[in-house]
């Protein structure tokens, strides 16, 4: 598998974390403000590991 194709797979699998750390994000925040914290930090968690995978 080329390095492209690898990225592309590591990405899309990282927009598939993403989306079920924002489900849960929903779920479990009581206040805007755990929800807007909880996003935060699965955005920048996201982030780190799609950078990663870009970097390969």
């Amino acid at each position: 598998m080329a390095n492209k194709d690898k990225a592309g797979s590591c990405c899309s699998m990282e927009k598939m974390r993403l989306m079920d750390a924002l489900e849960r994000c929903d779920f479990c925040s009581d206040n805007y403000e755990e929800f807007h914290n909880c996003y935060r930090k699965a955005a920048r968690e996201s982030g780190e590991r799609a950078r990663a995978c870009i970097i390969g």
